[in-house]
């Protein structure tokens, strides 16, 4: 089978940039309109003649806005699928009602509707790609959209050809017919008397982005420029070149700047990052954003402005509440970043009875393990080489019983080791930079309602080991972290 002119160039599109390969398993995205049933049509087709082996699935979702000619549009692709023997994936949303329910546009409810489809149709299928229609035509309404909207450098670079479809994730967004026109599209399939549905609502005033398509682009061809949407995809490419470099650069300032990075935070050390230019700054905290899986479409340049204003001047700490549940604050130095909840102090841990020798839970934290051992059998040299921070070794003949644990007091005082005289426990932790955040969840010893230990902070004179120490008391803390179901009975049974 030999492809035809148009279909040789989607074909060549795909190999050059890599869009799909053999024996993938592709989910495409076909609403019944041209764009789309071009898109599967030529796919069916490269597969046979290129002999691929790609396994096609047909995907529509039904959006239930226009009533019969949405079920009939779901029909329509249906059908479509069964000409071609290819497996057919439907799923029916009531549009209108997220969108109150959400409190979100019907173009925005219908896009992230669409978005959760194709990744529930991705996921079951195994596929690699979700393919769209995409056109030359949607990249130059999207650049004004968004240029009308607000947006930054990346978003003036257009619709990607081909993206990660949530950050991280091996499934890929590609459109294949991105560089090709509508009006190409119109003339193929009217060449090879091929039907597709028609959305009278597309040529409705009523979206924006219809006034795009309908008022403000055919303006500007008529009176301004009748070039205009090659020139606005060819603004899209030189800003993917601009955008692509300096990604790559915010990558690498990242790895030296980053201090901390887990699944919900991250804290990066703004010293590093405030020796780069500002532009490299401002993509730095966007890589931040998208490790964190934030929606960049809710954070807008006010923020980042404000941020990169606030982490060169020096003072007390400071945070900033952010769209999408994101929490940042400044202290010491460091920018940390939070989903989901406020750096707020944490509820103070009940105080328990240290079990000596044996293992006490401290609340809602984790357990704190007292062992005993001889002098004899220790090392106070190996001891503080191999110390880790949750790991403290006292004197246990200068222990008067009972211990307690519990977490830090106003006003709590220690006498650190090698010192002399009391400092608050407060100033300690400023001192060593301890966050703010982490205060409330370092187990404090009490002996005589005084703190003789605070776990990986200090430990006080009057319980240090000395040559005249014949046992010792190492106390581990156990922290149970969020995800790590580790239950005192899972720890005894690995001792």
């Amino acid at each position: 089978m030999r492809l035809d002119a148009f279909s040789y160039k989607i074909f060549n599109i795909i190999t050059r940039h890599q869009l799909i390969k053999p024996h993938d398993s592709i989910i495409v995205g076909v609403s019944g309109g041209p764009d789309s049933v071009a898109l599967i049509k030529v796919l069916h087709a490269i597969n046979s003649a290129k002999n691929l082996h790609l396994s096609l699935f047909l995907a529509h979702l039904n959006h239930q806005l226009r009533g019969k000619s949405s079920e009939e549009d779901a029909q329509f692709v249906q059908k479509l699928s069964n000409n071609l023997s290819l497996p057919f994936i439907q799923k029916n949303v009531n549009i209108q009602k997220i969108a109150a329910q959400t409190k979100r546009s019907i173009e925005e409810a219908a896009r992230r509707e669409r978005y959760k489809f194709f990744m529930e149709s991705a996921q079951e299928y195994r596929a690699s790609a979700i393919v769209l229609g995409h056109t030359a035509d949607d990249n130059a309404e999207t650049l004004l959209h968004r240029v009308i909207r607000g947006t930054g450098t990346l978003g003036l670079g257009g619709i990607p050809l081909k993206r990660p479809l949530t950050t991280g994730s091996p499934i890929h967004l590609v459109r294949p017919l991105l560089f090709a026109w509508r009006k190409e599209i119109i003339k193929y399939l009217g060449e090879k008397q091929w039907n597709y549905r028609t959305d009278a609502s597309n040529y409705e005033p009523v979206y924006l982005r219809n006034k795009l398509r309908l008022e403000l682009i055919p303006l500007l061809e008529n009176q301004y420029n009748p070039n205009i949407k090659n020139l606005l995809t060819q603004l899209c490419q030189i800003l993917n070149l601009h955008n692509t470099f300096f990604v790559t650069e915010a990558k690498k300032i990242l790895e030296v700047s980053v201090v901390e990075e887990k699944k919900d935070s991250y804290t990066i050390d703004t010293r590093r990052l405030t020796q780069y230019p500002k532009i490299l700054q401002y993509f730095t905290l966007k890589e931040v954003l998208n490790s964190l899986h934030v929606s960049l479409r809710e954070i807008t340049y006010d923020h980042y402005t404000k941020i990169l204003d606030e982490i060169v001047k020096k003072g007390k700490k400071r945070h900033f509440q952010l769209p999408e549940k994101l929490s940042l604050w400044l202290e010491h130095g460091m920018l940390h970043f939070q989903r989901d909840r406020l750096p707020t102090q944490s509820i103070p841990a009940l105080e328990a009875t240290v079990q000596i020798p044996g293992i006490t839970p401290v609340h809602t934290l984790g357990y704190l393990v007292a062992e005993i051992s001889d002098m004899q059998d220790f090392s106070l040299e190996t001891h503080k080489k191999h110390k880790t921070r949750d790991r403290e070794a006292l004197d246990l003949h200068s222990i008067t019983m009972p211990l307690s644990v519990r977490m830090r007091q106003n006003g709590d005082t220690i006498s650190p080791l090698g010192t002399h005289g009391h400092k608050k426990l407060k100033d300690l932790f400023i001192d060593k930079k301890i966050p703010l955040k982490e205060r409330d969840t370092i187990p404090v010893i009490v002996m005589d309602n005084q703190p003789v230990c605070a776990i990986g902070i200090c430990i006080d004179n009057k319980v240090k080991i000395t040559a005249k120490t014949k046992k010792i008391l190492t106390l581990t803390f156990q922290r149970s972290y969020a995800g790590n179901n580790r239950t005192e009975k899972n720890f005894i049974a690995s001792k």
